[in-house]
Formats: C-alpha cells, structure tokens, sequence
C-alpha cells in the first residue's frame, strides 16, 4: 500500500467535512475518484452520493528562501459531482440540486481545511475557493469520463498544500517598510508641587535684520518698553494699570526699508465673533531696517494707542501693499504682537 500524501489527507478531510456537515439529506457515500465509478456503484444501490473528482494538481512555486529539502506548495482543483437517486421522490434532477446546494453552503460557511501532521499538529490551512469553470472547460473534463452523461457539477481549489507533508518550515523575516522617523523625547517630567501654575518667560527678542534687497519683504515689529529699556512681543498687564478714561499709549519699533509707509493694524478678540479689527488703524513712516535688543533708539519708535479698556486680549500687525510683476497687489504682514489684560484678584 501506498503510504498518505499530503494531497490524499487533504482530500480525506474534505470528504470528512461534507460528511459531517452535510444536514438534511441521506448521503450514502462520498467517493473519491472518477464520477464513471461512482454511477457504477450508484446503479446497484440506487441511492444519493457524491463524487470527488480531483483533476489538476498545480505548482504555486518555491518560496524564495526555500531550501531543497523545504516542501513545494502546489493547489488542488476538485471536481464536486452530485449523483441522486433515480428511483423516488424526488426525482433525480431536484436530488442533484439539494445535493449540490448543501455542498455549496458547508464550504460557503467553512472554507478552511486544516491539514495535520504525523504527530497530529497542524501544517498548513487549505483554503476552499469556487473555481470557475465555463462551459468548454467543464465539457473538457468531464470527456475524460467517457461515455457518461453529465451531471450537475460545481469545482473547488484547495490552496495552499506542502509537499511533502512536514513541520512548518522557519522562515526568514520579510521587511515590511524601510523608513526613517524623527521624534521628540516624549518623556514627561512632572509637574512640581504648585501643579499648573508655573511661571513661563515671555518670548525674548532677538536681533533681527529686514532682508530689503528682496522686493516682497515683510516688516518686523516690537514694543519698546522705556522705563526697562526693554524690546518685548508680548505685553501682560493687570486692568488696574489702564487710564480710566483715555486709552494706553504704547511704543512699537517697526524695522523695514526706511522711509518706506506702513499701516498698524489691531484686532481685539470677541467671545463670540473672534479675532477682530479694532480701532482705527495708523500710518507710520519705518526708520530703520534692524531690530536690536541691546542697541536700539526709543525715539525711533512710534506713538500707538492700545483699543482695548477692559479685560482681553489684542494683536498689532504692520502691514504693507506690494504690487507683484504680474500687477497683482498683495498684503504683506509682520509677526503679531500680544497684549492681554486681566482681572487682578483681591
């Protein structure tokens, strides 16, 4: 006797589970083999079988870290034939049919075969896939069957099978993605024992120069603190320290091509509108071309009212128009400035 193959496992498993999912219906017997052989018997015992018939083993190919000695893996095509009883109720066209349907819901519910080792340890998991057959290839298959008439049919692949049967294979690892990454240190340090309430420096002016040989260049601007002989983006301050009943007079150096026109800009934020204009905006003549934290002229600076009296927040922009090649006018802005006014507690 021929000792077990991977593909006559694999056949016997597929026989064993229409075997025992099959509901419903007497199945006499599920043959493996020529659909011939099986109309043979069914002549003598005139009862329902099913054949399988497997007509094509194909080669999938060798993976490519295969050794000699590794399994091929090959897919397997089989041929379902339903063979009802002729005598009875009902009649034999409508036995084919119940046939064929159940074999198409078991494997439509359970398209996976497990195939076992030796030592009863899974090797490989065949998937059970309708393979489409047109009318000139199934006529092609079933002329090998002689001068039998055809019976209602459905084909099955079965993939992937080792050959031979053995223990799953060590592979080497296969590269996914090849990239590069860049990330901050994501370690959080905790917060000291005051919680959130953690006192930040206000961001520090440098020295920045207005490259005005470029036509589209954008102004640079900075309060000017006199009383510290300070330059600072930001102004925080308490509602206190507003006049009562005139605006705040502020200082702003502005840096671009001398004698060249800009206009100051405010936006106050609204709750429920957001940033908006406010005030009236000003016009001023630029003066110098550098902004310079240890070196710079108060008297350089313009004179600007602050819009706001009462708790919030305000930007000031400078903004030019400039006219592009194409005639086109586009407005160019600095960097922002920030004034917030708050609530001073008891």
């Amino acid at each position: 006797m021929v000792a077990a193959s991977s593909l006559s496992i694999a056949a016997n498993e597929l026989r064993t589970l229409l075997q025992k999912e099959i509901v419903g219906l007497e199945v006499d017997q599920i043959k493996i083999g020529h659909p011939k052989d099986t109309f043979d018997d069914m002549k003598k015992k005139d009862k329902n079988y099913l054949n399988l018939f497997f007509y094509k083993v194909q080669y999938d190919g060798y993976p490519s870290d295969g050794l000699v000695e590794d399994p091929c893996y090959v897919r397997l095509y089989c041929l379902i034939t339903a063979v009802g009883a002729q005598n009875g109720t009902p009649s034999p066209g409508e036995n084919d049919l119940r046939l064929i349907g159940e074999v198409m819901r078991v494997l439509h519910e359970q398209p996976m075969i497990s195939v076992n080792g030796g030592n009863n340890d899974e090797i490989a998991q065949l998937q059970i896939v309708p393979h489409q057959l047109d009318l000139d290839k199934l006529n092609h298959v079933w002329s090998t069957q002689g001068d039998t008439a055809y019976r209602l049919s459905i084909a099955y692949e079965m993939a992937l099978l080792p050959i031979p049967l053995a223990v799953t294979v060590e592979r080497s690892p296969l590269v996914g993605k090849i990239g590069t990454r860049v990330q901050a240190n994501m370690d959080r340090k905790l917060l000291p024992v005051g919680g959130f309430g953690i006192e930040t420096s206000a961001p520090v002016v440098p020295k920045v120069t207005v490259d005005v040989r470029k036509p589209d260049w954008s102004p640079h601007i900075c309060f000017v603190d006199e009383a510290n002989s300070n330059l600072a983006y930001t102004l925080l301050m308490p509602k206190s320290q507003l006049p009562p009943s005139e605006l705040l007079p502020l200082k702003v150096l502005v840096a671009g091509t001398p004698s060249n026109q800009v206009e100051l800009v405010w936006e106050s934020w609204n709750p429920s509108t957001g940033w908006k204009k406010s005030g009236s905006s000003q016009n001023e003549t630029i003066k110098t071309d550098a902004v310079d934290p240890e070196n710079f002229d108060p008297r350089l600076a313009a004179d600007i009212d602050l819009p706001i009296q009462d708790k919030g927040q305000a930007t000031l922009y400078a903004e030019r128009a400039w006219e592009r090649p194409d005639g086109s006018t586009v407005t160019l802005r600095s960097n922002p400035l920030l004034v917030t006014v708050y609530e001073a507690g008891p």
